[in-house]
């Protein structure tokens, strides 16, 4: 299996554990991925979508954290990644898990720091039944 994990930077005090925990979860599956980062959430399906068009993944975790402020921005960083995130998966077949983290403040965010290791097992998971159960 060729796993890939694209995360942002930005809020890396969050997104850099979100990311060790999710390698960890590979690795103890006996899987090493493709990791990329890029400067923010909004940039992970264009990211995504340019490696999968150069390489073979057989899944993929995207990992962010956008703290909701105080002005609307919060709500279309959101919804661009989301919804890029699902044009990228429905478009190219590959399984995306989606662990963009979506908090009003950053202990809610720390406090789902283990979803990067539940990513990587939803990831394994989703790739394996789309290429043995049809």
């Amino acid at each position: 299996m060729n796993p890939l994990i694209v995360y942002s930077r930005f809020n890396e005090d969050v997104t850099t554990p979100l990311l060790e925990a999710c390698v960890k979860g590979f690795l103890e599956q006996g899987f090493e991925p493709t990791v990329m980062d890029v400067p923010g959430a909004v940039e992970i399906p264009l990211m995504i979508q340019n490696l999968l068009d150069r390489e073979a993944f057989d899944t993929v975790v995207a990992l962010g954290c956008v703290i909701k402020g105080d002005t609307e921005h919060y709500d279309a960083v959101c919804e661009m990644c989301s919804a890029g995130i699902m044009d990228v998966m429905l478009t190219s077949g590959v399984p995306i898990v989606f662990e963009v983290l979506m908090v009003d403040d950053k202990q809610k965010a720390l406090d789902r720091i283990s979803k990067g290791y539940e990513a990587a097992f939803v990831a394994t998971e989703m790739a394996s039944k789309l290429k043995t159960e049809l």
